[in-house]
C-alpha cells in the first residue's frame, strides 16, 4: 500500500527521566516502577493538551503539539506535577525530567514524523536542566506574552547535524530561581555535569521507516567543542619487564594531582581509581562505574636509562581516541621526567577539554626517590582502609620523612592517617600527632590542600575551634576544589553546625569525587542520619553496601536509621548481623542497648550497660552515655547519668561529642543543661 506523506507545521517535544540508567543499574525493580509512574503522568499531560504520542522508548517520550503554546503549556504542567510529587518522595524515589521543545516544518509519513525539526528538537532536550525546560527560539518567539513565565536566553548552540545554529531559550519556572542568569550564558561549554551526561549518552530510539534525516538517535552527541570534563586517570600500566611499579604509580599519583587543579576538571580521586589497577574490565564499564565522560590511561616502559610514557584520553560514550601523545625522556632525574609530563598532558588535555591549565608548582614534592617510593608504600596501604594498613601507612610515612625531612607531602599523609585511626579506634591522643604532623607541612609548604584539611579535622574534632577549622577547609578546597576529601570533611563540619543542605551537598560531592569510595559514601548515610533524613540513609547505605557486600559500617548506619524511624525490631535484627560478624565491641554493644532502651525493654539494655562498664577503657565514656540517651527518652530518671557521662566524654576530650549536633538531640534545646553543654563545645544549642 502507497504511503501518505505530506508536511506541516507543528510542535515537537522530547522527554527524558534524569538518571534512569544508572537507577536501572542500581535497582531495575524501583526503576521500573518509577518509568511507569513517569509515563501514566506525562500521557495524561499530553491527553490535556492535545498532544499526540508518537513513540515512547526507554525512559523517554517523543510527541506533538498543534502549537507551541500547547506544547509548552503541557511542559509546565509536566514539571510543577512532577514538583508537587517530588515533595513528599524521598531522594531515591523522585522523579525529574527534562524536556525540549522545538516548533519546526517536518514531515508526516503515516503516523511518523520527521525531518530537521525533529532532530532540532531531539538535540535541545538534552540541554533542559533535571525539572527544566529548553526551547528553540520558534518556539519561544510564539509563547512570549502568552504564557506568564519569563524566558531566559542562553545563547546559540552547534547542534550536530544542524547546518545553522540555533537560539536556545530557557523556560523559567516558578519556583526556580535566578541565579542562573549568568551561568546558562555560557555557550554550552561548561554546562552543569547532568548536561554533560546526558548529551554524551547513546541512548538510541529508532524511527521505523529508517529515512534519512529521521530522529535516530534520542540522546544527541554533544554541539561542536563541547566535551564531558568529568575525568578519570586509571592507573598507568607498568611494562618494564622485571622493573618496579613506583615511577607508574607515581605518575598517575602526579597526573591526578596535577590535573585536579586544572579549573573546570572534575577529576576522580587516587582512592576510587586505585582499584582498577591491572583490571580487566572495560573502559565503558570503568566510566559507568566511576561516572565519568572521558578516561585518561597510560603506560611506563623503561629501557635502560630511557623511559616512554604514553598517554591517550578516551571517550567513554563511544570509545573513540580523543588524543594520544608519547613522551620519549632519558631518566636521570624521574621526579622532573614525571612533572614534565603531567604538565604537558594538563596542558594538552586543557586545550582539549577548552579549560585553563596554567603550570602549577609541585605542592610539597620531593627528589628523594627512597622517599617518594615509601609515601607510595604508605599510599598503598592507607588505601587498604582498614586497621592495619592504617599502621603500616604511619610507618612508611615516617620512612619517607626520615629519608626526607623537608617532604612536606608526607607530613599531611601522616597527619591524615592518625586522624584515621583516632577514628577507627576513638582514640583521642592521636591527633596532637596529627596536629604537629600538619603544621609541620604547612611549615614546610603553605600551599599544601591537604596538610590544610588535616589540620582543620583536628579544629573540628579536637580543638573544636570552629572559625579556624571553617578556614582550613577554605583554603584547602581554593588550593584543591577536586579534593574528595577537603569536601567530605568540610561536610562534617557543617553537620556539626546545624547546616543541613549545605553538609549534604558536601558529603555528595565527596562521592562525585570519589565515587566507589566505601569511606565517602558511608559518610553521606551518616550525614543523612544526623539530619534526620532515614530513609535517604538507608538508601545511601544500601549503595555503599552494594560496593562492599557485608561492609559492617554501612550495616551500622542502616541499622541507626531504622532506629530513627522508630523500627526497632528492624534495627535489632541488624545490630545483631553486626554483632555476630564484628564481635560485642563498645560499638555494637552501645548500638544494641540503645535500641533496646528505644523499644521499652529497660531490663535488657541495662544488663547491656553493666556489660558495657566491665569492658570500659578510656575514651568510651560517650558510648555509655548514648544507652543512658536512649533510657532517658523513656524514663527522664537517666537524664542525670546521660549528662554526667557526657561530662566524663568531655574530660576525655572524645571526638564523638560533636555528633551531640545531631537531630537525635532536637529534644534536648529547651533545657538549660544541654544549652551550657553545648555552649562549651562552642556549639549551638
Amino acid at each position: 500500500m502507497e504511503q501518505q506523506e505530506h508536511r506541516r507545521l507543528t510542535a515537537i517535544m522530547f522527554t527524558d527521566m534524569v538518571g534512569y540508567s544508572a537507577l536501572s543499574q542500581r535497582n531495575e525493580a524501583l526503576a521500573l516502577e518509577l518509568l511507569q509512574e513517569q509515563r501514566t503522568l506525562l500521557r495524561a499531560a499530553f491527553l490535556k493538551h492535545g498532544g499526540r504520542e508518537i513513540e515512547a522508548v526507554g525512559d523517554g517520550f517523543f510527541a506533538e503539539f498543534p502549537s507551541a503554546l500547547a506544547g509548552a503549556r503541557c511542559a509546565v504542567e509536566i514539571q510543577r506535577t512532577l514538583r508537587d510529587r517530588n515533595t513528599s518522595a524521598t531522594q531515591d524515589r523522585r522523579i525529574l525530567v527534562r524536556i525540549g521543545l522545538h516548533l519546526g516544518d517536518v514531515v508526516v509519513r503515516d503516523a511518523y514524523v520527521h525531518g530537521d525539526g525533529v532532530n532540532i528538537a531531539a538535540r535541545i532536550e538534552p540541554l533542559a536542566e533535571p525539572g527544566g525546560i529548553s526551547l528553540s527560539e520558534d518556539v519561544a518567539r510564539q509563547i512570549q506574552n502568552k504564557i506568564e513565565l519569563p524566558l531566559r536566553r542562553l545563547g546559540k548552540a552547534e547542534l550536530k547535524n544542524i547546518r545553522i545554529p540555533v537560539d536556545i531559550y530557557r523556560l523559567v519556572l516558578p519556583w526556580e530561581k535566578a541565579r542562573l542568569a549568568g551561568a546558562e550564558r555560557l555557550a554550552f561549554g561548561l554546562r552543569r555535569r547532568e548536561v554533560r551526561r546526558a548529551l554524551l549518552g547513546a541512548g538510541a530510539l529508532a524511527v521505523v521507516g529508517g529515512l534519512a534525516g529521521t530522529w535516530a538517535w534520542r540522546r544527541a552527541q554533544s554541539p561542536a567543542g563541547q566535551v564531558n570534563r568529568r575525568l578519570a586517570v586509571l592507573p598507568f600500566a607498568n611494562l618494564s619487564a622485571g622493573a618496579d611499579d613506583y615511577f607508574a604509580d607515581g605518575m598517575t599519583e602526579e597526573l591526578i594531582s596535577r590535573l585536579s587543579r586544572v579549573g573546570g576538571l572534575e577529576v576522580i580521586a587516587r582512592t576510587s581509581v586505585v582499584s582498577y589497577k591491572g583490571s580487566n574490565k572495560k573502559i565503558a564499564e570503568i566510566a559507568a562505574e566511576l561516572d565519568v565522560g572521558t578516561v585518561l590511561e597510560g603506560s611506563v616502559r623503561k629501557a635502560g636509562d630511557q623511559v616512554r610514557v604514553t598517554a591517550q584520553l578516551i571517550d567513554a560514550a563511544n570509545q573513540a581516541h580523543l588524543w594520544s601523545q608519547d613522551y620519549d625522556r632519558e631518566l636521570r632525574d624521574i621526579f622532573s621526567v614525571q612533572r614534565e609530563i603531567a604538565q604537558h598532558v594538563a596542558d594538552a588535555l586543557a586545550r582539549r577539554l577548552g579549560v585553563s591549565a596554567a603550570a602549577q608548582r609541585e605542592a610539597g614534592g620531593t627528589s628523594n626517590l627512597g622517599a617518594y617510593n615509601a609515601y607510595l608504600q604508605g599510599r598503598f596501604h592507607y588505601n587498604k582502609g582498614d586497621m592495619e594498613g592504617l599502621r603500616k601507612a604511619v610507618e612508611y610515612y615516617e620512612e619517607a620523612i626520615a629519608q626526607d625531612p623537608s617532604y612536606a607531602l608526607a607530613y599531611a599523609a601522616l597527619a591524615e592517617v592518625h586522624e584515621q585511626i583516632a577514628a577507627f579506634d576513638s582514640d583521642s591522643s592521636r591527633f596532637p600527632m596529627a596536629r604537629a604532623a600538619a603544621l609541620k607541612a604547612l611549615e614546610l609548604d603553605e600551599s599544601v590542600a591537604e596538610a590544610h584539611t588535616a589540620l582543620g579535622v583536628v579544629k573540628t574534632f579536637y580543638d573544636w575551634d570552629w572559625n579556624a577549622a571553617r578556614a582550613s577547609f577554605g583554603r584547602a578546597l581554593a588550593l584543591n576544589p577536586n579534593s574528595a576529601v577537603a569536601h567530605n570533611w568540610y561536610g562534617w563540619y557543617l553537620l556539626f553546625q546545624r547546616e543541613w543542605d549545605h553538609a549534604i551537598a558536601e558529603l555528595r560531592r565527596a562521592v562525585e569525587l570519589d565515587p566507589v569510595s566505601i569511606i565517602m559514601n558511608n559518610d553521606l548515610a551518616v550525614g543523612y542520619q544526623l539530619a534526620g533524613r532515614w530513609d535517604e540513609s538507608i538508601a545511601q547505605s544500601r549503595r555503599t553496601e552494594a560496593l562492599d557486600p557485608g561492609n559492617l559500617w554501612a550495616l551500622n548506619a542502616m541499622a541507626w536509621s531504622q532506629v530513627g524511624k522508630g523500627d526497632y525490631q528492624q534495627a535489632l535484627l541488624l545490630f545483631q548481623k553486626q554483632a555476630d560478624a564484628a564481635g560485642r565491641d563498645m560499638y555494637t554493644l552501645n548500638a544494641l542497648a540503645s535500641t533496646y532502651a528505644f523499644a521499652g525493654d529497660t531490663r535488657q539494655a541495662l544488663r547491656l550497660l553493666d556489660e558495657m562498664k566491665e569492658k570500659l577503657k578510656p575514651g568510651a565514656a560517650y558510648q555509655i552515655q548514648v544507652v543512658y540517651w536512649a533510657l532517658a527518652a523513656r524514663d527522664e530518671r537517666y537524664r542525670a547519668e546521660m549528662y554526667r557521662w557526657l561530662d566524663k566524654a568531655y574530660e576525655e576530650r572524645s571526638f564523638h561529642l560533636v555528633s551531640t549536633s545531631g537531630r537525635w538531640y532536637d529534644g534536648y534545646q529547651s533545657d538549660p543543661r544541654w544549652i551550657a553543654f553545648r555552649k562549651k563545645l562552642g556549639l549551638p544549642p
